[in-house]
């Protein structure tokens, strides 16, 4: 169905006349993509020196060019609230029979799938989304290939809907016929399960909602960067502290502050943050109405407008409202806590 074709029911959210502060560009996909496919394959163990003397950096490494391998691929590590360093990979396909044949490739399925992965010293897990085109929204700079921009298969166009609050959903084609809510009244109080020597799937509910949300200061001069770094990082620091530390007050049932980074580790000069969050409504409920946003939200615009056309900051973000069919949450030998292994209903597999 073409939801862009759908007479709108819910009205969008664009002030009359508004024009934004800077033009902003999103994602064409090809018409053949029916669902855009990504997956975040990570690694956690007590230190990095652990991570990169595992198995998983060269199986990961070889994975990901193999023929079904995905169109684009990126590394970032962050520290977990257990202390544990965690490498992730995140990996995009726009075609869903090439990332299907990827999982079901020897060499993915063989390594992944081995029992000997619950005796290790290094936990793992698995975060593989299909998310339909109509679920979908994305936005970047043209200059600053990012996440599934950077593929050959997808085109930029500069979108009507950016730099107002209600922007996001406004980007989303079935919210123009769809409010997207929550399956769920609250998120449900963690669960702790036994976790390690033990292989969980979890079956999240419909509507659960993604966000990947990055700054790039690699092309910033001296001043552009320490004025980065003293007024904006400092309360995107804070509004991640308070998301991470507050799942039941804000829905955000899993958040991951990330270095971006090779495969070896080595940063570069770029975070993004990770978020799931019970559903769009609990995200925008954040971003509109709570201090530690509105913080974030004032300091970006106050850079736009100290620095217009001269900006060279550069940030991008993607959101996926995920069906509760074709997901996969897997976690093998992890430690209590990680991603959404203590959420939702789960079944040991073994």
């Amino acid at each position: 169905m073409n939801y862009h074709a759908l007479e709108r029911t819910n009205p969008l959210r664009k002030p009359k006349g508004f024009e934004p502060v800077v033009q902003r560009w999103s994602v064409g996909l090809p018409r053949k993509c029916g669902s855009l496919c990504l997956a975040f394959h990570g690694v956690q163990g007590a230190d990095a020196e652990a991570i990169y003397k595992s198995g998983f950096i060269p199986w990961i490494s070889e994975a990901v060019c193999l023929p079904s391998g995905p169109d684009v691929h990126d590394h970032a590590w962050f520290v977990d609230q257990n202390g544990l360093y965690t490498h992730v990979v995140a990996t995009y396909w726009v075609e869903q029979t090439r990332r299907d044949d990827w999982f079901e490739d020897a060499h993915v399925a063989g390594w992944w799938n081995d029992s000997a992965r619950h005796s290790e010293p290094t936990g793992y897990f698995r975060e593989s989304l299909t998310v339909p085109t109509e679920r979908l929204e994305t936005l970047y700079w043209n200059d600053y290939p990012a996440g599934i921009s950077r593929s050959n298969e997808v085109a930029l166009y500069p979108t009507p809907y950016c730099g107002y609050y209600g922007a996001m959903r406004d980007r989303i084609p079935l919210a123009a016929v769809d409010p997207l809510p929550s399956a769920l009244a609250e998120l449900p109080r963690a669960t702790q399960r036994e976790t390690r020597s033990n292989r969980w799937r979890i079956a999240t509910p419909q509507n659960l909602t993604v966000i990947r949300s990055a700054a790039f200061w690699g092309r910033c001069d001296p001043e552009q960067t320490e004025d980065y770094m003293r007024d904006l990082r400092a309360p995107l620091e804070r509004g991640m502290d308070f998301l991470r530390e507050s799942p039941e007050a804000t829905g955000c049932c899993s958040l991951r502050f990330q270095q971006t980074c090779d495969a070896g580790g080595a940063p570069e000069l770029e975070t993004h943050a990770l978020g799931y969050f019970l559903s769009l409504g609990h995200m925008e409920n954040w971003a509109e109405n709570h201090p530690s946003h509105g913080a974030i939200f004032r300091a970006a615009m106050a850079r736009y407008r100290k620095f217009g056309k001269k900006n060279q900051l550069r940030t991008w973000h993607e959101v996926f409202v995920l069906p509760a069919q074709d997901q996969i949450f897997e976690y093998v030998n992890c430690a209590s806590g990680t991603g959404l292994v203590n959420y939702f209903e789960g079944e040991r597999l073994s």
